[in-house]
């Protein structure tokens, strides 16, 4: 419980601190002129040769089944240094694991559940999907939600991670007895009776003989969106509420969901619809190997549709693909139509894929999954929040970072006003070595960054200096941040921006 508090403390603060943040989406438009960093003269580190893992030992609790026990018992382990993704893989498979004892009962019960596939967890901002092996399906109801309860509460002890989606077999799980009831994204319940968990959710089921089209439902769901300009797709959670629980009001409702996404990111509800432009309702079948099937029909009045919502064909049928797989239970694959015509190839700029068959999968799309993470750009002299699409695996890895801010705005970001508040001749050569020291970021630049950020001048020195400090203390969980140039520091390059001793990343300088 001290962690949730934490975690929840953590949240208020990055709420608190949000409407002083700028960017390039829907941040609020204040802008700043960059505020001086404390800094210490002398530091006790070399500098790094070559990149270590950067992070720090952390401490994780456990959620585990109690033997006769209504609620959750928790035991605290500490996890090695390690990336966010290995970080949560670990967790889980500790979790799986853990020795049983007259407290704790075996996790999964008298089955061995393991993970499935060759990406079984995958983490993007803050919501983690972990794909279970089949053995999970020979549970009762009751039991594998539980289970996925204390999986959920679990790595939501995590202070990164919010939401929890679990599959079996790439595949959502239905919760009651015809298989329709979803379980939808999971939260944290550490101190919470799991049996009235289970009523609760049971409360939602349509009951015996009655029209499914005309019992509501309200769910946490976590919906997939195409990202500008065809980079791939995106995730955020949001709570849905259906009209009625059919597959097809539910498929509807998510498409709608997808499309008020994007309309938030763009900024202007004046954005078409998907079910617009739809030429039936979703259709729901079963599939001959199992598991089932949701064809989408389209005119070829999407074309217009996906001009306005800014993305390609790609890239929206992989957000509908890997929404619908996610939350639907049982639904395996995805058809597309276009004027009755299947889809069976999509290229996009993370790739292409061919479905036999015209059946996309949830699988396929996988690699297309982006995260994000907040860099800092220039605009008139000051520094701008901007979001960006990144590798998920990279978006807390300093040297992703510092390339993604040597790469500089893109043509939509600079059409908006936006600068590079870096030189364009650096490069990601230029970074010679980054480790970790406690809480303490060491960076090890060379000379070719000094004598840039020497021609670069006093005026631009403040924001160059600056959105690297803001954009890898806001990512990287550090709070201290340490140049060297060439193995050694400098205490001044070009203006009054003194680069020895330590940089104190401070959330509150972006605060008026």
């Amino acid at each position: 419980m001290r962690r949730f508090r934490r975690k929840a403390g953590c949240l208020l603060m990055a709420l608190l601190l949000l409407p002083a943040l700028t960017g390039c989406t829907r941040v609020p438009e204040e802008e700043r002129e960059p505020a001086p960093a404390l800094s210490v003269p002398e530091v006790p580190w070399a500098a790094p040769d070559g990149d270590g893992v950067v992070g720090q030992e952390r401490v994780a609790m456990l959620y585990l089944n109690g033997t006769g026990s209504l609620q959750m018992i928790p035991r605290e382990i500490t996890l090695p240094v390690a990336e966010l993704h290995d970080l949560v893989k670990t967790l889980v498979t500790v979790l799986m694991n853990y020795p049983t004892d007259s407290e704790i009962a075996p996790w999964g019960g008298e089955r061995t559940i393991t993970l499935y596939g060759d990406q079984p967890v995958e983490v993007s901002g803050s919501i983690c999907t972990v794909n279970l092996g089949t053995a999970a399906l020979q549970l009762g109801s009751s039991d594998f939600y539980q289970m996925c309860v204390g999986l959920a509460t679990t790595l939501c002890s995590l202070d990164e991670i919010s939401f929890v989606n679990v599959l079996v077999a790439d595949q959502s799980v239905g919760l009651d007895v015809s298989g329709t009831l979803p379980m939808g994204s999971l939260t944290g319940h550490p101190d919470e009776n799991l049996p009235v968990l289970w009523e609760q959710m049971e409360a939602k089921r349509t009951p015996l003989g009655e029209d499914a089209s005309q019992i509501p439902l309200s769910a946490m769901v976590t919906l997939y969106y195409p990202l500008t300009d065809g980079q791939g797709i995106g995730c955020e959670n949001r709570i849905l509420n259906f009209g009625g629980q059919t597959p097809s009001q539910v498929a509807l409702g998510l498409l709608q969901a997808i499309g008020d996404v994007r309309k938030n990111q763009i900024g202007t509800a004046n954005l078409p619809d998907l079910a617009g432009v739809m030429s039936y309702d979703p259709l729901t079948s079963e599939l001959t190997e199992g598991g089932k099937l949701v064809t989408l029909s389209f005119r070829r009045e999407i074309d217009g549709l996906l001009e306005a919502w800014q993305t390609d064909l790609a890239s929206l049928a992989a957000a509908v693909t890997m929404t619908l797989t996610t939350f639907m239970p049982g639904v395996s694959a995805v058809s597309f139509r276009v004027e009755d015509s299947p889809l069976t190839e999509l290229r996009g700029a993370p790739g292409q894929v061919t479905a036999l068959g015209g059946l996309f999968r949830r699988n396929m799309f996988q690699s297309w999954l982006r995260g994000s993470a907040v860099v800092y750009f220039a605009r008139d002299g000051k520094l701008k929040a901007c979001q960006r699409p990144m590798n998920r695996q990279r978006t807390g890895t300093p040297r992703a970072l510092l390339t993604e801010l040597m790469n500089g705005p893109t043509a939509r970001e600079k059409a908006g006003g936006m600068e590079a508040s870096m030189p364009p001749e650096l490069r990601e050569d230029d970074i010679l070595g980054i480790a970790a020291v406690g809480d303490t970021l060491l960076i090890n630049l060379s000379e070719s960054f000094r004598s840039s950020i020497q021609a670069w001048g006093r005026e631009r020195e403040a924001v160059l200096c600056y959105s690297m400090i803001n954009t890898l203390g806001m990512n990287c969980r550090m709070s201290r941040i340490c140049f060297f140039f060439e193995g050694k520091q400098e205490e001044y390059i070009a203006g009054d921006i003194y680069w020895a001793g330590e940089f104190l990343y401070n959330p509150e300088l972006g605060k008026n």
